[in-house]
């Protein structure tokens, strides 16, 4: 347990977190099977030389504070990611093209981003799996490497453990085991892959005060729903454009999906009527609050699930996964500041009967983070 604690203390910058879901149905009950993904972004408060900021979309990652009316618009963007730029600005005082111009400035400085999703299993992807990679050579490097790969959902570098965390979103198992083959273990510098396949979802927490989107689409284990391959050729025209940008107008739609104006407009409002497409608003979370983020293995003795339940309770917890391979459990946690870290490993968790090893790997540098696998589309 020294070592474990030791190992939390000596974390370089803490981390900021996103939660960045769009798969899971948050009504559901635990440990269904999961559509949800762990993510993390980074941020530096200890003095030292802070890490790159995180870039999304070839942004780099704003470390200045937003103003209060940035922060007002994107309230009310989480709200209605589709809002008008009017409706918009008679909330916060301004004229719509003001409104108009803030916004791409946010999103050029990589702040926000409104986008379409569509669930996992809509594009036919049904298997989950993090790969915990150490790296000989630069962990950076690698981390870039992986970032490129389209079955890519995370890349994120972390110390201890492992060196860089990445999680796959694949179509099957096989398609798994090809990716990790074919495309992972053939980048130079990749030492070791330990891959924990995803069972079930213990706890999730969607839309919580530091998460930056809300859960935005529905459980793979629900209503049998369309295939993408089902939707007509307009259908998938107008969900690949809101996929790129979520407040795409509907002339834009109209264009690249061959409607007229009237019917862009009534396609996309029944495919959203319908949960078929949802338009989630991504947030930088690095310009609201700082924490401390990790990754934490857990080893369990005797029957998983009532741990899980106690592991549930604790309010640092904010996922849990069943796995299979080097750990029984993964969890996604967040924490005030290091010292929190270490009560959480140290004390709270491991004074759960049937809790046997913890091994933490905290999140550091951030290299990409999901939102549409518009890369896997079929």
């Amino acid at each position: 347990m020294r070592d474990e604690i030791a190992e939390i203390a000596d974390l370089k910058p803490p981390v900021m977190r996103a939660r960045w879901d769009l798969r899971r149905d948050p009504h559901r009950a635990a440990l269904s099977r999961p559509a949800d993904i762990v993510s993390a972004m980074v941020n530096s408060s200890d003095g030292a030389a802070p890490a790159a900021a995180p870039v999304h979309g070839g942004h780099r990652a704003p470390t200045s504070p937003l103003e209060s009316i940035d922060e007002q618009l994107i309230e009310l963007l989480l709200s209605d990611g589709r809002a008008s730029y009017a409706d918009l600005g008679a909330h916060v005082g301004l004229s719509g093209d003001a409104v108009r111009d803030r916004l791409r400035r946010l999103g050029d400085r990589g702040v926000v981003q409104v986008v379409g999703s569509v669930s996992a299993p809509m594009l036919g992807l049904d298997s989950f799996a993090l790969i915990g990679i150490t790296v000989d050579g630069s962990g950076h490097a690698v981390a870039q490497r992986l970032s490129e790969l389209p079955n890519a959902d995370l890349v994120v570098q972390t110390a201890g453990i492992f060196d860089v965390v990445v999680e796959l979103v694949c179509r099957d198992d096989i398609d798994l085991l090809a990716v990790l083959d074919e495309h992972i273990r053939t980048i130079p510098g990749v030492g070791t892959c330990n891959v924990m396949v995803y069972l079930s979802v213990g706890k999730y927490t969607p839309g919580g005060p530091r998460n930056a989107l809300i859960a935005a689409a529905r459980d793979p284990r629900g209503p049998e729903g369309p295939r993408l391959a089902d939707l007509s050729e307009s259908d998938r025209a107008l969900i690949a454009l809101l996929q790129e940008n979520g407040r795409a107008t509907y002339q834009q739609l109209a264009s690249v999906s061959g409607l007229n104006y009237a019917s862009a407009r009534r396609r996309v409002k029944r495919l959203l009527d319908e949960g078929i497409v949802h338009v989630a608003t991504i947030v930088n979370p690095l310009v609201y609050s700082h924490r401390t983020m990790a990754g934490v293995g857990i080893n369990i003795s005797g029957p998983i699930p009532p741990v899980v339940d106690a592991i549930a309770e604790l309010p640092q917890v904010e996922m849990i996964v069943v796995t299979t391979g080097r750990y029984d459990a993964v969890l996604e946690v967040s924490c005030r500041d290091r010292q929190d870290l270490a009560e959480l490993i140290g004390t709270s968790l491991r004074s759960i009967s049937g809790v046997r090893s913890t091994h933490t790997f905290g999140y550091v540098h951030f290299h990409k983070l999901p939102y549409t696998w518009s890369g896997l589309q079929p």
